[in-house]
């Protein structure tokens, strides 16, 4: 960490600061809600009035915008592929066609302009290899339209992995191997959140890049099965990669709170280095009674939906302000509100 003196910077002065340097977000669900909105009422327009301005409220830069994944409730369809396309497409038309003040990216040099140009950046990510079958076309036909990232699982199984809520704690299946080996071949990041025990490890033996936990959180500072391993997060960080915090209440203590939230950045940097933390809030925007039926049908534990301080991106200046009442300095604030997983995405994408 840094120099103590941090701890006396005013608001307006942190807010300053945290304005001027780069912000990410590395994992938000915005999509589904657009997805709903759209199909269901025939509503448009969320990323121009309700996401962008947020973000911007928050001074966050960029953010992984998730298209499709291993659920319906990613895709609004059951046919997981033709979802993902149409999410796609609805993210063409909200991002791009209703001029939101958002852009979507494909490099990190492009990720940049989009800051010096007062705009907010995107980048597509999946929340499971689910959409992609067992079709490598299908991966590169997404890689064309923009998808830079694939979070491998999303808690069960796919045909690529295994998720951390498979009890059988099965690996990558032979199709996975060939998709890891492809997305290296391709420059996409691979993400390892929500994958098992096995999954991670077959991952680190395959793949030859830096891979990214765009929303996770220690098991070794609150002992929960979708936690990390103090062992996956040294790998992790050795590799050059980066894992993104998460405030997602379960994930963060049974007494969820702001602080414990802090404790996690606290315990990866101490374990893993600076280099190796980002930010990754996973803030669930859907409705209470849309999130109790996923719970039940996913089995996955129900949770308060939000962590009091960090309830949406607008909030995202409070981490930085935490950060230096704990005494981080300057140079280890800008890389774990955004430079690290910058750096990441140019080794790995461009």
């Amino acid at each position: 960490m840094g120099s103590q003196m941090r701890k006396t910077m005013s608001p307006e002065e942190v807010m300053a600061f945290h304005r001027s340097i780069f912000v990410a977000n590395m994992h938000g669900d915005y999509a589904i809600e657009v997805a709903k909105a759209r199909e269901r009422h025939g509503v448009k327009g969320l990323i121009r009035d309700v996401h962008v301005p947020r973000m911007k409220e928050g001074a966050v830069d960029f953010e992984f915008y998730t298209v499709g994944g291993d659920d319906i409730m990613f895709t609004q369809d059951r046919d997981l592929t033709l979802g993902t396309f149409r999410s796609i497409d609805h993210a063409y038309d909200e991002i791009i066609n209703e001029n939101s003040g958002g852009v979507l990216c494909l490099t990190a040099d492009e990720i940049l302009q989009a800051k010096k140009d007062g705009k907010v950046a995107f980048m597509f990510t999946i929340e499971g290899a689910g959409p992609i079958q067992e079709d490598l076309s299908l991966l590169r036909n997404f890689y064309r339209l923009g998808l830079r990232s694939v979070i491998l699982t999303w808690f069960k199984a796919n045909p690529a992995a295994d998720g951390v809520g498979e009890s059988r704690n099965g690996g990558l299946s032979e199709f996975g191997k060939n998709l890891i080996e492809e997305m290296d071949s391709l420059g996409m990041l691979i993400d390892i959140t929500q994958s098992s025990p096995q999954t991670i490890k077959d991952v680190f033996d395959v793949t030859k890049n830096p891979v990214i936990a765009s929303h996770s959180n220690a098991s070794g500072c609150y002992p929960h099965r979708r936690n990390l391993t103090d062992e996956q997060i040294r790998t992790l960080a050795e590799r050059g990669g980066v894992i993104g915090i998460t405030c997602y209440p379960a994930h963060v203590s049974d007494k969820p709170s702001l602080e414990a939230f802090m404790r996690h950045i606290d315990y990866c940097v101490n374990l893993a280095g600076i280099e190796a933390v980002g930010i990754g809030l996973n803030i669930i925007v859907h409705s209470p009674q849309d999130a109790v039926h996923f719970y039940e049908r996913s089995k996955i534990e129900y949770s308060d939906m939000e962590l009091k301080g960090l309830e949406n991106l607008e909030k995202m200046h409070v981490i930085t302000r935490e950060l230096f009442a704990r005494g981080y300095d300057e140079e280890a604030v800008k890389k774990i509100m955004g430079g690290n997983l910058l750096r990441v995405i140019r080794d790995v994408i461009g």
